[in-house]
């Protein structure tokens, strides 16, 4: 079966490689030296067969292909021994170098030379791999961005612009269509190379139809303009128009194994993968996604834009601090360039805009309010920013992060366990507890630091195969999960919480309170109900426990009381944690060690402001039933 170029060239063009190789060994057999022990000095030299070892292939530009193959030739030799005549057969490695044309087939094949092959050092500048994929390294991505728009839009070089990515297409000689291409938008793009028929999802019928396409054809599904935004379709269609520029070579040289092949089947996903492990598909993903928005934004003209918005807002809003002028600086800066907010903030990270880490988080379906820290907070693999899953499991495996929280040194906020000062939280106009201003310019200072760790994502069997094409999923083969590490950095955080002005203030403040609770739990119920002006009915409401629920629980010491419904009325109330767990306890419940009760835990110590329909979302997401029982009146 011929499944690699050097069994192709072997089957179809030996005679034309053999010929020249015969015809170099007879005229260059002194320098060859192809003398033996048993033949010292040869007389009679024949080629008997050769062997292509390894091919290696320049980056030429369109369809021209130059390569040069190292070869094993095999030859008879015959001469005079020691005491009569005698025979032997010797190897000599030779690199013969060749050009052709790759386009439906290989054509205009020519040998240029041949010479004896001596190892060279690898230059990857300009070469291909064996499967005809351009060798990129990440620190020559603004490189090839360069050389990409000096071929098809080089005033994006001269000064800072939007590039027009259907001007691109057209400057590419491509053809743009807006297409469902599947149903569920689980693909944004796709670039054909060759002649053929696709199927694409029919909205009007609700059903999938074939359609022609020649090669050159891209298509982009109109949802994206709707789920995502201008930004992901800009980026979707230089994505696709990299795969043309750079990757084209790749799907000629699968159709040599095939010639009646019009498709190629790839599995390509956003997930990263660790680059030992990527296939040849995988590498040419990689570059598409890498290069696409560095494209988009060029490096030295994005610099010059970010430099140049950073000092006018500076001077408007002098009074703001660093993370909120750096959120203004990305939106505009998203919206000069025609990118997505997340691609605008990658770029000026990945161009040294460290300030740019805390902006635009999104997490557990939100942006996150922007946040700095200092240069060199954070290394490899860490970061400030937990999901609410991940701050619930670190919670529940780790005592010592638990016991940081049980003992109210540290509130989880906005996706970060901020040290519990009134130097940073605070609370907001809707009551609920929030960092800052000053935390979230110094987040370094009082937040706890996190190690990330990349796992495989198993969750979801990815089946999808793509014919003809290279295309872009939107589901992910990694997920990262996060775990409290105790470096020296949060230790002496986890001392100064300790010691926190903040904590003893309320501690007395709690201790007050504690004084005055009575011994029993619908006493205590009924207490704190009358302190913080909560009658039976607005308690229903904020807690989801129904009236007559309430009311026996009030007034009726006997009766079970069920921890889902205590902590619903504790959350319902806004209470404490410390005076939550006084509730729990003269109601006869602890918390087990146990899924369910870990997370319930977390919600009373670290969501106690919330409102009882946020509390739920958490616990459905985990698959556990709401709190409350009642329905409201």
């Amino acid at each position: 079966m011929v499944d690699t170029f050097e069994k192709f060239m072997e089957k179809e063009y030996y005679n034309e490689i053999f010929d020249a190789l015969k015809s170099y060994i007879l005229k260059n057999r002194a320098r060859l030296e192809l003398e033996t022990n048993r033949v010292p000095n040869p007389q009679y030299i024949e080629l008997d067969d050769f062997k292509i070892s390894n091919i290696l292939f320049s980056n030429t530009p369109g369809y021209e292909i130059e390569f040069d193959m190292i070869v094993i030739a095999d030859i008879e030799i015959q001469g005079w021994g020691r005491y009569d005549r005698e025979s032997d057969n010797v190897e000599a490695w030779c690199r013969i170098s060749c050009k052709g044309l790759l386009h439906d087939g290989l054509k205009n094949f020519w040998i240029n030379g041949i010479e004896p092959y001596c190892k060279r050092k690898f230059e990857s500048e300009n070469r291909l791999s064996k499967h005809l994929v351009p060798y990129v390294y990440a620190k020559d991505l603004d490189k090839e961005a360069e050389k990409f728009l000096k071929k098809y839009y080089p005033r994006a070089l001269e000064s800072p612009m939007r590039i027009h990515v259907k001007e691109v297409v057209e400057n590419m000689g491509l053809n743009l269509k807006i297409l469902h291409i599947t149903k569920n938008c689980n693909v944004f793009g796709r670039i054909f190379f060759s002649d053929t028929e696709t199927v694409v999802y029919d909205e009007e019928t609700e059903e999938y139809k074939e359609v022609t396409v020649e090669a050159g054809t891209m298509l982009v599904d109109p949802k994206v303009f709707f789920m995502r935004n201008i930004g992901c379709v800009n980026n979707t269609i230089m994505h696709e128009c990299v795969h043309w520029d750079r990757h084209s070579k790749f799907f000629e040289l699968q159709k040599l194994f095939n010639k009646n092949l019009n498709s190629i089947s790839c599995h390509v996903v956003e997930g990263e993968r660790p680059e030992e492990k990527r296939n040849a598909l995988q590498w040419m993903e990689w570059q598409a996604n890498a290069l696409a928005p560095k494209i988009l934004m060029p490096a030295e003209m994005t610099k010059r834009k970010i430099e140049e918005l950073l000092i006018r807002y500076h001077v408007e809003f002098s009074r703001l601090n660093e993370a909120d002028i750096m959120q203004m600086v990305l939106t505009e800066l998203s919206d000069f360039f025609g990118v997505s907010l997340q691609a605008a903030k990658l770029r000026a990270v990945d161009l040294g805009y460290n300030q740019a880490v805390g902006i635009l988080q999104y997490v557990d379906g939100r942006y996150l309010p922007s946040y700095t820290f200092k240069q060199g907070a954070l290394k490899k693999n860490q970061t400030f920013v937990l999901g609410i899953a991940d701050a619930v499991y670190e919670y529940a495996r780790n005592l010592k992060l638990r016991e940081l929280v049980n003992q109210n040194h540290f509130l989880y906020i906005d996706a970060l366990f901020c040290m519990n000062d009134s130097k940073y939280i605070e609370e907001n106009e809707d009551g609920k507890l929030c960092l800052t201003s000053y935390a979230r310019s110094h987040v370094d200072e009082c937040c706890l630091v996190f190690e990330q760790i990349s796992r495989a994502n198993n969750r979801y069997g990815i089946s999808y195969y793509r014919e003809c094409y290279l295309c872009r999923d939107i589901l992910s083969d990694t997920f990262t999960e996060t775990k409290y590490v105790e470096t020296p950095d949060n230790q002496t955080k986890e001392e100064k919480a300790a010691e926190s002005k903040k904590l003893l203030k309320e501690a007395v403040k709690i201790a007050k309170i504690q004084q005055e609770l009575p011994g029993g739990f619908g006493a205590t119920l009924k207490y704190h109900m009358k302190r913080l002006k909560v009658t039976v009915e607005k308690l229903e409401e904020l807690s989801l426990v129904g009236y007559k629920t309430i009311q026996t629980m009030r007034n009726n010491e006997a009766v079970n009381k069920s921890l889902r419904n205590v902590v619903a009325i504790c959350i319902g109330l806004h209470l404490h944690p410390l005076l939550s767990e006084d509730l729990i306890r003269k109601s006869g419940n602890t918390f087990k060690s146990t899924e369910e009760d870990f997370v319930l835990q977390f919600l009373v110590h670290n969501h106690y402001k919330a409102s009882i329909y946020e509390c739920n979302e958490l616990l459905t997401e985990y698959d556990f039933p709401e709190l409350g029982t009642g329905t409201q009146v």
